[in-house]
């Protein structure tokens, strides 16, 4: 009779970056964080902590609320139309990355893609010219998710912790390996 093979049990190495979905404010033709008002100038941003409690580097911390926020699954359609300086779209991250119930947050982020209003007009055209600035897309909503997959990876349910209300649910957050992207250097923003 044969032994069966035991099979290695290895953690992904997650080489590149991780797809995520938020919102922006549109301001002064750049987007800004909707509750911090941290603003994107550029396509990347570096997460940075002021609360003083730990090293401003180290972030997200796990005893802290730092860190650049993105959810896995992209905004409902109708998210950003009812105001009119909410805009949708997708990131990767890369570096340190705490995975939460609906989403993580990380110490880098790349803009990939802008959402387009469903409407047209002004808004419209504005998110245009900055997807143009930002050398970003700007696409339907619909096709958001898919071009955001051909720049990194979604990161698979099983890497997620379970909401509160699911069976097996924890309300603690899972840290990630530091994860690097090829396009990460001199263009990283503190922020």
């Amino acid at each position: 009779m044969s032994q069966p093979h035991a099979v290695p049990v290895t953690a992904p190495d997650l080489i590149d970056p991780v797809v995520g979905f938020r919102q922006w404010r549109l301001a002064d033709e750049h987007l800004e964080s909707l509750y911090t008002h941290v603003c994107w100038e550029g396509p990347e941003l570096r997460a940075s902590c002021g609360s003083g409690g730990h090293d401003s580097s180290d972030s997200p911390a796990p005893s802290c609320s730092c860190g650049i926020y993105a959810y896995y699954d992209p905004c409902p359609r109708t998210a950003s139309a009812g105001t009119r300086d909410f805009v949708a779209g997708a990131v990767v991250l890369w570096g340190h990355i705490e995975v939460h119930a609906v989403g993580m947050r990380a110490q880098c982020a790349r803009v990939v893609a802008l959402e387009l209003p469903v409407s047209r007009g002004r808004k419209r055209l504005e998110v245009r010219r900055l997807a143009e600035r930002l050398g970003v897309v700007a696409v339907p909503h619909r096709a958001l998710a898919a071009t955001a997959y051909q720049q990194g990876l979604r990161l698979d349910r099983s890497m997620r912790p379970r909401r509160q209300f699911e069976r097996g649910g924890s309300a603690r957050p899972w840290r990630l390996p530091r994860m690097t992207a090829p396009f990460v250097g001199a263009g990283a923003r503190r922020g």
